[in-house]
């Protein structure tokens, strides 16, 4: 119920914004719906030291408004836990069912290569909740930090676009780094 709040003062702090500050390009939407998965890496920190918590799977949804052809906000979900690796790592290792979830809120800079294709990046940051096993005991821990992206994304005049993208997302104990495939509609 806390994400579900937190996430709807987001959005509609980024409708705001967004309905003040002026509108995209002629002809173009500027509210946006995406939505990605993704595979990466996560390293785990505990006082004993740092473990390597193997591979992640991942996920992302989110809301974005431009503000014009350059520039928007974006309010987003996202989630992840461990993959294949990661269940072989767990085996061995201190450290058991890793999984973290959270909202975010980000500054979305986007430069035109050509009609549709373009590079972007995301800056802001992310309310995460960790949460995983360690000595047969159930833990958790919130973190406010960074989060940001750099991608490529294709947009089709239908407003239905592909992306990918690299993501970086360094909590409190743990840190993410990743690959993400994305699509989104423009409506």
């Amino acid at each position: 119920m806390k994400y579900l709040t937190i996430n709807t003062w987001l959005l509609s702090f980024a409708l705001l914004a967004g309905s003040v500050v002026g509108k995209a390009h002629a002809g173009d939407s500027p509210h946006l719906l995406g939505g990605s998965l993704g595979y990466g890496t996560q390293e785990f920190e505990t006082k004993s030291g740092k473990y390597d918590a193997g591979d992640t799977f991942t996920s992302d949804l989110y809301y974005r408004y431009m503000l014009n052809e350059h520039w928007g906000l974006e309010a987003g979900y996202l989630a992840g836990s461990g993959g294949v690796v990661s269940a072989l790592v767990s085996a061995i290792s201190d450290i058991k069912d890793l999984s973290y979830q959270g909202v975010r809120t980000t500054v979305y800079g986007e430069y035109a290569l050509s009609r549709g294709n373009s590079l972007y990046a995301k800056l802001g940051a992310a309310y995460t909740k960790v949460s995983y096993e360690m000595d047969k005991q159930e833990m958790d821990s919130d973190d406010v930090g960074f989060y940001g992206a750099v991608g490529w994304q294709y947009r089709f005049r239908s407003g239905f676009g592909l992306n990918l993208e690299y993501q970086y997302v360094p909590m409190k104990e743990l840190e993410l780094q990743g690959v993400n495939f994305g699509m989104s509609y423009r409506f």
